[in-house]
């Protein structure tokens, strides 16, 4: 897979460390009008340091490390002097605070500006010509809307310049006997140095004996199953790729995941207990909230659908104008209150599950509990639904901080199945890194408000 991209978020933290580097030195420069001495670098080196530990969780947060960050080239300038803009104030706050011998304030200026630029300049420019490794040819064969999409990525990003794709799919070629002989001649000219094949598709299945052949014909090519790639690509697994060899790796939730489990549950109860204590003092001033505009209820349950299909109730403050009298979620009528709108951009209005999380019923990181109702719809019109159900819902996940469109009440059937691809990718990929990874962007989300 690596083969697609020499680059790596390591290449892009090593090229920040330069690029900070390099900007106190010329910010030096700048600032004392003459090349900065041996002890004057130094001296700003040892404080800034500790800076840039702080400035490189910025960027992990603001998703700066993304994989295809480099992709999105029109929001990188506006990102970069956003975050860089916050880590001044940050820099700021920490001189202040501790006492590290200098007190830079005017190189803080003169550093935002010159790091800001070397920053863009870095990430649009430099770094997709060391990220890209030499000149291939993909074969793409298949017809399906994944083998387009994995064609496209490749054809119109800039991040995959050195990679020129090839489509050949049965819509354009309907004889088996043409299309075989178009593949083998597109081979032997050799046209290929990659040839990514979706199995599921008649004719690409019916090649697999050519595709073995070929590969000790010519070792100089690589051959990929189609939704690994896509996987790799665009970190989801759309139900219409799994298989029922991916069911048999994946849907075990025991021994290959019992040490994560059990370092995940404790990291929960810690989490929750010290979330609750500066929690609590904020239940009062919510309650009288919502005590004042209507004198409800300050809570109320949910019922959710958790791990194995196990219904749970999970615990919110109350953000509408009370509990529906039908009891069906698909029918209601409710109506949000001013104090709920608030609760609800803040997310303040999930308090509460952190007592669901000293519970069990929930985690701090897992695909979203959804509506009993809506699961009977999703199962019974989405293969493998029930598959995201086999690890413990949470109160952020994958889906989350991948897919902001997600569906927001009623049934969505596209737009569900578009989230459980990424439930999917999680079931598959779940570790500890992971976790902290949507733990960061979640942050993000909630501090910067980059989401919805």
């Amino acid at each position: 897979m690596h083969m697609f991209v020499r680059g790596s978020t390591v290449l892009l933290l090593i090229g920040d460390l330069i690029v900070f580097t390099g900007s106190l030195v010329l910010t030096l420069f700048v600032r004392y009008q003459a090349w900065p001495s041996h002890d004057l670098v130094s001296t700003h080196l040892r404080a800034f340091t500790v800076l840039f530990v702080f400035w490189v969780l910025t960027f992990l947060i603001t998703g700066l490390y993304d994989r295809y960050i480099s992709l999105v080239r029109k929001s990188i300038p506006a990102l970069v002097l956003k975050v860089q803009f916050f880590n001044i104030l940050l820099a700021a706050l920490i001189f202040f605070i501790f006492p590290f011998g200098i007190e830079p304030k005017t190189n803080l200026v003169i550093y935002l500006l010159i790091s800001t630029l070397l920053i863009v300049l870095w990430r649009l420019y430099v770094y997709p010509l060391i990220a890209t490794g030499k000149p291939m040819r993909a074969l793409v064969v298949g017809d399906s809307d994944e083998a387009l999409a994995i064609a496209r990525m490749f054809q119109g990003n800039p991040f995959f310049r050195n990679i020129k794709p090839f489509l050949l799919r049965k819509k354009d070629i309907s004889d088996f006997d043409e299309f075989r002989a178009s593949l083998l001649r597109f081979v032997d000219q050799g046209s290929a140095d990659m040839v990514i094949a979706d199995m599921r598709d008649e004719f690409a299945n019916r090649l697999t004996r050519d595709f073995y052949k070929l590969a000790f014909e010519n070792s100089n090519i690589r051959f990929f199953n189609l939704p690994a790639i896509y996987e790799h690509l665009y970190h989801r697994v759309p139900p219409e790729l799994v298989e029922e060899s991916w069911l048999l790796e994946n849907v075990s939730a025991g021994s290959p995941h019992y040490a994560y489990d059990v370092l995940k549950r404790g990291i929960d109860l810690a989490g929750a207990i010290a979330l609750l204590v500066p929690a609590l003092v904020l239940f009062p001033v919510i309650m009288l909230a919502i005590y004042l505009e209507d004198r409800g209820a300050f809570f109320y349950e949910a019922e959710r659908v958790g791990q194995f299909n196990r219904p749970i109730r999970i615990l919110k403050f109350r953000t509408m104008t009370g509990r529906d009298a039908s009891g069906d979620a698909l029918k209601s009528t409710l109506t949000i209150t001013k104090v709920g709108t608030f609760l609800r951009k803040t997310r303040l209005d999930e308090l509460p599950q952190l007592l669901n999380i000293l519970m069990g019923d929930l985690s701090f990181i897992g695909p979203r509990p959804e509506i009993p109702s809506l699961v009977s719809v999703y199962a019974e019109n989405i293969p493998y639904y029930n598959m995201r159900h086999l690890t413990k819902p949470g109160l952020s996940g994958w889906a989350q901080i991948n897919n902001f469109d997600v569906p927001r009440g009623g049934v969505d059937i596209p737009r569900t199945i578009d989230k459980l691809s990424f439930d999917l990718y999680y079931l598959k990929h779940r570790s500890l890194i992971l976790d902290i990874e949507i733990a960061l962007k979640t942050i993000n989300t909630l501090v910067l408000r980059s989401g919805t």
